[in-house]
């Protein structure tokens, strides 16, 4: 009798289980990654990375319908192991300030001048001073008039972009701009993953909270050459002389690819820029003695950082890189920091 009853129990409950199968979900094999992502000290925390960053050897410049089809065009530049690489166009809607939080921090936003664009709206539209706008773009000093069609540099952050130069060091350079090495370290554009041995002559870097010092500007042009041993960087004419509406240098205008030299032996301590803005392709030669000297807007290059020089090697060709109307180069002398007439030197 035990043995029935313990049968029609069974039979009972393999009646109710076919009737009401039980499902059981599938088991998940595809991996979840984990949220989190490691940020740098100071830094906004990181939200999900944009598509991949194209590495280019030279910035290029990439095409977007202008005001009137679209808006302005603007890109974001970052630091790479081979100079600048373009980050991706951005709409005219995306600020510096909204891009910073990033896991890909740009060093500096392009951007072209509108009709109607001053250098103060600029800065407001990437939550940036005005200060930082002019001290990063060569020849803009009036708050209220650009060019439509212009490109400017407007950094990322508030601060100043610096060329590397050969044994540089963090420290040094945060002493030029008033600011605070750790911040320079820190900033994820500049791509030293918190160490300032990654820092790279021949790199172009921001730095965080700097500001443009006085370091002068020779006031007095003696009635003769002060030196001896310098040449002319390029034989053309000269269309803007060293004055108070042009007080870094001297522009000299030449056939485009016009070779260009060295005005006195030395070492070149940067070679790079990016072709759209301010300097455009640049060099930068260590003379000794305190003096350097800077040859802009250049169409390419002959040289590279480290390489030695006598009075007269040429350095680069003749260009329109930067913020340029026609082919020149646009040559810079100084002395401890200090500006001087070129003018004062050359023969």
């Amino acid at each position: 009798m035990l043995e029935f009853g313990f049968v029609t129990v069974l039979l009972v409950l393999v009646v109710v289980v076919g009737a009401f199968p039980i499902t059981v979900p599938p088991l998940r094999t595809d991996v979840v990654p984990g949220a989190q992502r490691f940020t740098l000290p100071g830094l906004a925390a990181a939200i999900p990375s944009p598509e991949p960053v194209r590495e280019v050897s030279q910035p290029f410049s990439l095409t977007r319908p202008s005001a009137h089809e679209g808006g302005p065009t603007v890109r974001a530049l970052a630091s790479s192991s081979r100079g600048l690489a373009a980050e991706s166009e951005l709409p005219p809607e995306l600020t510096g300030r909204e891009q910073r939080g990033s896991e890909r921090v740009p060093l500096y936003f392009e951007y072209e001048v509108q009709p109607g664009d001053t250098v103060s709206g600029v800065a407001t539209r990437f939550g940036v001073s005005a200060d930082s706008v002019s001290w990063n773009n060569l020849d803009v000093r009036d708050l209220h008039v650009l060019t439509p069609g212009q490109r400017l540099q407007v950094p990322a952050t508030d601060g100043i972009l610096h060329p590397v130069r050969v044994a540089e060091t963090v420290t040094q350079i945060a002493a030029m701009y008033d600011a605070d090495w750790r911040d320079i370290v820190e900033f994820a554009g500049n791509g030293l993953a918190l160490d300032p041995n990654n820092l790279a002559a021949g790199s172009l870097i921001l730095v965080p909270g700097g500001r443009m010092l006085a370091t002068g500007i020779a006031q007095e042009r003696p009635s003769a050459q002060v030196d001896t041993g310098w040449v002319w960087p390029l034989q053309g004419r000269l269309t803007s002389l060293f004055e108070s509406s042009h007080p870094l240098g001297i522009d000299i205008a030449a056939p485009l690819g016009s070779p260009l030299v060295a005005a006195r032996g030395g070492v070149v301590t940067f070679a790079g820029g990016d072709p759209c803005c301010s300097y455009g392709l640049h060099v930068i030669v260590d003379h000794g003695d305190g003096y350097e000297t800077v040859y802009a807007h250049l169409d390419s290059f002959a040289v590279a950082v480290g390489d030695a020089l006598s009075a007269g090697d040429v350095v680069g060709y003749n260009g329109l890189t930067g913020l340029t109307t026609g082919p020149h180069i646009h040559f810079e002398l100084r002395r401890n920091g200090v500006y001087q007439d070129p003018l004062s030197y050359l023969p």
